[in-house]
């Protein structure tokens, strides 16, 4: 189980990478297609290997691989939205990045593509919610 979970990990990176390729070559399709399997390989491992950190189980590779979760998983909505602003479907775009800031609210980037999404859609008022959010996660750091 151990190194099943870890492979979900790696495997995802791969993915990640492949769809970075892929939309840049304009194969916006198959990058939609392998950045959605990376998401849903991270969402399969996370509960995995949150299981085995709790039971006490794990080392300091499970505990490396955890923390990469959320930087991982971060990527894939961004990479997920873009290939979906890149295919013209405004709409799941802003979709894919209200999950993320809903998911990760803590993200300045999110809150900034957000907001230009909506801005790109004519949705002022919210845009301008989501520039002030990001605003401040900014401030903040």
């Amino acid at each position: 189980e151990e190194v099943r979970t870890k492979g979900m990990f790696n495997l995802s990176l791969l993915l990640q990478q492949k769809a970075n390729n892929l939309a840049t070559s304009g194969n916006l399709e198959e990058a939609k297609a392998a950045i959605i399997e990376a998401s849903k390989l991270l969402d399969d491992a996370k509960p995995l290997i949150d299981a085995r950190i709790a039971l006490g189980g794990s080392n300091s590779e499970d505990a490396m691989y955890a923390s990469q979760f959320k930087p991982m998983r971060v990527q894939c909505h961004r990479v997920l939205g873009q290939v979906m602003a890149g295919m013209g479907d405004m709409v799941s775009c802003e979709q894919e990045f209200r999950i993320a800031s809903e998911k990760f609210p803590d993200i300045p980037g999110i809150w900034a593509a957000l907001s230009r999404v909506l801005e790109i859609q004519g949705k002022m008022d919210e845009a301008q919610v989501c520039k002030a959010k990001f605003e401040a996660l900014q401030n903040s750091m």
